[in-house]
């Protein structure tokens, strides 16, 4: 049996889709059920990993104590006889890394490698979906794109990319147990080729505004982002700025899938409404 941790999450949602349409029954937790949708074949559940879950794709809320809760998650798998977990972790997961979350993500990495269960790390690049909440609306408002990440390059990944990599992890591993997979789009853009993509998609032009990291830091404050938010995203943005985003590129997703990850064009093309 197949369970999915954060089924409700960007990740977790793309996951359980690719199960009920194959026809295969899976466990889809949350810890609030009413964001829950009725899926042929997902059994939903609250906060809990069901009895016979052999499989698991574990993910949590980035919180301050999500080494703990994802520890607990991992001994409770071991103790029910789980065999095989792919975790969702970030490029940065590194005990040196400059972001909390990445010595956290690092730390939940080794715990697992030392659980004596098979596992895989997924470490994606930035979401292409995160670009639905504030960018999304500063386009809609102002047909303007601001980030501090000057005209470096990332290789953005599609939530959904990602989702079928974890199922088909889950259902058909292959040579990939017990590694580490790096996840990215089909070629690093920078944000100015973002605002040509969703340009195109909406057939209006959108402007790409590059700030500096004291002008990126007052726009979010402005826009009300709490402090912790503020401080990752420009760690994000410096990363892309200075090229070191762009070096994490890699073609697993082509591998993994045997076809291309999504391209931007083909991402803004497909939530186009939430732009206009």
């Amino acid at each position: 049996m197949f369970t999915i941790l954060s089924a409700t999450g960007k990740t977790g949602s793309e996951i359980i889709k690719f199960f009920s349409a194959a026809g295969i029954p899976c466990n889809a937790v949350t810890s609030d059920l009413s964001r829950s949708v009725i899926l042929p074949h997902i059994n939903w559940v609250e906060n809990n990993i069901p009895a016979g879950t052999k499989k698991l794709f574990l993910n949590t809320a980035v919180t301050a104590d999500m080494f703990d809760v994802q520890r607990r998650f991992i001994d409770t798998a071991k103790d029910a006889g789980v065999e095989h977990i792919v975790k969702l972790s970030t490029p940065g997961a590194s005990p040196t890394s400059k972001d909390r979350t990445g010595q956290v993500h690092w730390q939940i990495e080794e715990y697992l490698r030392n659980s004596g269960m098979n596992w895989n790390s997924l470490q994606p690049q930035t979401f292409m979906q995160n670009w639905l909440g504030n960018l999304a609306n500063n386009v809609r408002q102002e047909r303007k794109i601001y980030a501090v990440a000057g005209d470096g390059k990332k290789a953005f990944t599609d939530t959904r990319d990602i989702g079928e990599v974890a199922f088909t992890l889950l259902t058909d591993p292959k040579k990939y147990i017990n590694k580490i997979i790096p996840l990215s789009g089909p070629a690093p853009v920078s944000y100015y080729e973002v605002a040509a993509a969703i340009s195109d998609a909406i057939g209006e032009t959108v402007t790409y505004i590059p700030q500096t990291p004291e002008e990126g830091k007052a726009r979010m404050e402005k826009a009300g982002f709490p402090e912790w938010a503020v401080q990752m995203n420009l760690l994000v943005d410096m990363g892309q700025r200075s090229g070191a985003a762009e070096k994490l590129f890699s073609d697993n997703v082509a591998e993994i899938l045997g076809k291309p990850g999504r391209s931007i064009y083909d991402f803004a093309k497909d939530h186009s409404k939430s732009f206009i």
